[in-house]
């Protein structure tokens, strides 16, 4: 028997390089180089011709096309054989499974699986119809792009615009240059956008503009979602309360339309406009609107506001106000100084109460809760413009000011109350009156000077002559006038 030649380690490590070879050239996947030619399946005239050195096949009258599980149908076309393109005039009609695309003219390019089309496009499926001047669109991306006064059609939602991009699969369009998108719940125009129909999402940039049924919304960037009925809104954002005269602007917005609700972020402005009346203008770092009934907003952080005469700032303001608008109210807490003409008012929590747009009543109260809790302190500049640097003063614990054509008439000051008024006799200066007891009322005269004081309960008075005026102190503990007014911005 022949011995078999025994085989070195060389020899074996060779072997089986070779077999791995072998292996991953049979087992690599094969790629076609060729793609699936168009195939003409139908004509009433066919014939030959060579065009710029191509071979092309000219064909009309019934014309059908077939590549795949795509149908093209037209008057007329000419087939570039070797490009595996045709053109179609005509009628052109091209199927694939649900969808229907409908053009005058239009050329179709098998390698690529697009049809580019000419003279007005109108593309159908099972989930909207597409109509515009032109464009083209991807049999194997499932994906339009039309462009020329594009509109997009669903039983939920119409787009229109110069451009628009369309994915079949998924329902998302991007839409370019004049776009609105109307819905059930809202109209969005912006110069750009992106439209998720299944998600609910609409992303607007660029000129936005969202019309609601309470509020009409603009800012740079704006994404709406439809499912929700919430906006959020960045970049000179403004806010139109469609049922009043508010608007509110600021630097971020969220507006949940279902709730009547929204609120502003960073730099926000109210302003609310009414004829023959002084204009609301009320400043903040956050603003909420409740637009139910009643309505109201509240302002946080850095807050001012002002309404012709009255002047406030303060850590946190609501303002409200009906529905007819006749009356409101305005809540100043966290340190809140409101001036009105010529007096200044300081406490823990002031509340005012205006009927018609004029001021009835505030409310000044010392909370004992809180921390560093103050008195309840008011402050009226004198008109004598001699003697400006004296100060009627009245403190005490509680305050309540009444208020008529905007001038005031009568203060009620509860617990520890005092005061100091200065008097003065044909404009020339007599001294002043020093009074304190546990409630006092004093009254003003047309002038708006003191001209009576009431005090119920251990009342204490003095008056002090002119020529010992500088013997006394000028003003009341918890004096602190200030002169940093808001402004309009």
């Amino acid at each position: 028997m022949k011995r078999i030649p025994r085989l070195n380690i060389e020899t074996i490590l060779k072997i089986k390089t070779c077999l791995l070879f072998l292996f991953l050239i049979l087992s690599f996947p094969k790629t076609s180089i060729t793609q699936d030619k168009i195939i003409l399946k139908n004509a009433d005239k066919l014939e030959g011709d060579i065009i710029e050195g191509e071979s092309v096949r000219k064909a009309s009258g019934n014309v059908h096309f077939v590549q795949g599980n795509v149908s093209v149908y037209c008057n007329s076309a000419t087939q570039y054989i070797s490009a595996n393109r045709v053109v179609l005039t005509g009628n052109v009609k091209i199927y694939q499974d649900t969808l229907s695309l409908f053009t005058s003219k239009a050329v179709y390019f098998g390698n690529e699986r697009r049809a580019i089309c000419e003279g007005g496009v109108t593309l159908k499926d099972p989930n909207a119809t597409l109509r515009a001047n032109g464009g083209y669109y991807l049999f194997n991306e499932a994906k339009a792009v039309f462009s020329g006064d594009v509109i997009i059609v669903n039983p939920e939602y119409t787009i229109t615009s110069n451009t628009l991009t369309y994915l079949r699969n998924t329902e998302d369009s991007f839409a370019k240059g004049n776009v609105v998108v109307t819905t059930d719940s809202a109209v969005i125009k912006a110069e750009n956008i992106d439209f998720y129909k299944r998600q609910g999402k609409t992303f607007a940039f660029e000129n936005v503009n969202i019309e609601s049924d309470s509020t009409i919304i603009t800012s740079d960037t704006l994404t709406n979602y439809s499912n929700e009925n919430k906006s959020i809104a960045s970049g000179n954002v403004k806010i139109n309360d469609l049922r009043n005269t508010t608007t509110v602007y600021g630097n971020y917005l969220e507006n949940y339309e279902d709730r009547n609700y929204s609120f502003m972020q960073g730099n926000a402005k109210l302003i609310q406009v009414e004829e023959d009346s002084d204009t609301l203008f009320l400043y903040s770092n956050k603003m909420e609107a409740f637009r139910n009934e009643p309505e109201y907003y509240v302002a946080t952080d850095s807050v001012e506001l002002i309404r012709g005469e009255f002047l406030s700032k303060c850590g946190f303001a609501k303002y409200k106000t009906t529905t007819n608008e006749t009356e409101e109210s305005i809540s100043l807490s966290l340190e809140p100084i409101v001036w009105q003409e010529h007096m200044q008012l300081t406490g823990d929590s002031i509340y005012a109460e205006l009927i018609d747009r004029e001021l009835k009543t505030i409310f000044v109260k010392k909370l004992q809760t809180i921390t560093n809790s103050k008195i309840s302190f008011l402050i009226i500049e004198n008109d004598n413009e001699f003697f400006q640097d004296r100060y009627d003063q009245i403190s005490g614990t509680d305050m309540t000011m009444y208020f008529k054509d905007d001038e005031i008439k009568k203060v009620d000051v509860s617990k520890s109350s005092k005061s100091i008024y200065f008097l003065f006799e044909d404009k020339k200066a007599n001294g002043l009156n020093i009074a304190e007891g546990e409630n006092m009322f004093i009254y003003f005269n047309d002038e708006q000077k003191v001209s009576k004081i009431r005090i119920d309960e251990e009342p204490v008075g003095q008056y002090v002559p002119e020529n010992l005026i500088n013997s006394v102190s000028h003003t009341l503990p918890g004096f602190n006038l200030r002169n940093d007014k808001p402004v309009r911005k």
